[in-house]
């Protein structure tokens, strides 16, 4: 049974301005947890954070996801010792968080980018795609569109409370413009009110995220590539870097609430490196030749 201070503890979330998402998410997590206990909360103990943690390791989760997980326990125990002071010690310690390295996103190939595009013959699904190449959306923020966010004269896009509740403006393509003009042309009077995109099976109801994914899943299956919605936000970015964009304009279309997370993209511009080196490396041969 789903504890009620599950429920006190996600409305407090609300009123310290969570996101809808990250509030949905840590109750997903919460009741995961929860469910293979039955004991009072005064009684668990860190042995049964310890024992969902292998529980999750044997379903070979990932030590992102695992770790994920055991942070929404974390906050949810610190608020009750700290704010409800019904406990006296968070059972979630250090020790429990796996140790993971920090692979560098992937990104899509030239190649993998027209094999999948083929496959997406639908006005609205390549407009939904484009986006996220070109633009760097998160697939949230594609679903999130609305109408009025849409500067068709400036050629840009007002991101209402991204993730970290930042808001940010992001500029349109040649081809964005393109899609988002002949998805204009389709959207049918029914579509939910404001809301760019719409569910083509149910007219009247709004597009989610998971249906973006998963339009996104038989694309790529059928594309023959391995990738996610994530794969052509961080396409975006490794794409401008290699072109010369600086890191700290990355930051600002991409939404990062800090440098650190946009730098990891310049690991990835190693074909920027390499033609600056050949470019550069030619004129100290000139001027050095031994």
């Amino acid at each position: 049974m789903e504890p009620i201070q599950i429920k006190k503890f996600c409305e407090h979330l609300q009123t310290r301005n969570y996101s809808p998402h990250t509030i949905e998410n840590y109750g997903r997590d919460l009741r995961l947890f929860f469910a293979d206990l039955d004991k009072d909360l005064r009684q668990v103990s860190w042995q049964d954070v310890d024992h969902f943690v292998q529980r999750q390791a044997r379903d070979d989760l990932a030590a992102t996801t695992i770790n994920r997980r055991l942070n929404a326990i974390k906050h949810f125990f610190d608020y009750l010792v700290i704010e409800q002071q019904v406990l006296g010690a968070n059972p979630v310690k250090p020790s429990h968080f796996l140790r993971r390295g920090r692979p560098l996103p992937k990104k899509l190939s030239q190649e993998q980018v027209k094999r999948l595009f083929a496959q997406i013959e639908n006005p609205m699904d390549h407009a939904l795609c484009l986006l996220m190449l070109r633009c760097g959306l998160r697939v949230s923020e594609v679903a999130k569109l609305k109408l009025s966010n849409i500067d068709w004269d400036q050629k840009s896009l007002l991101i209402e409370q991204g993730k970290g509740r930042k808001d940010r403006v992001v500029y349109l393509s040649s081809d964005a413009v393109a899609d988002l003009k002949a998805c204009l042309e389709l959207r049918p009077a029914s579509a939910p009110d404001d809301l760019f995109f719409w569910n083509q099976k149910r007219k009247t109801h709004p597009l989610s995220t998971k249906g973006i994914q998963k339009k996104f899943e038989r694309y790529a299956k059928a594309a023959g590539i391995k990738a996610s919605c994530h794969s052509l936000r961080h396409t975006f970015a490794s794409n401008l870097l290699e072109e010369g964009a600086e890191v700290v304009s990355i930051k600002e279309l991409m939404g990062h609430s800090s440098i650190e997370s946009s730098e990891r993209y310049a690991k990835l511009s190693n074909q920027r490196v390499k033609q600056i080196y050949l470019q550069t490396i030619k004129k100290v041969i000139d001027k050095t030749r031994v």
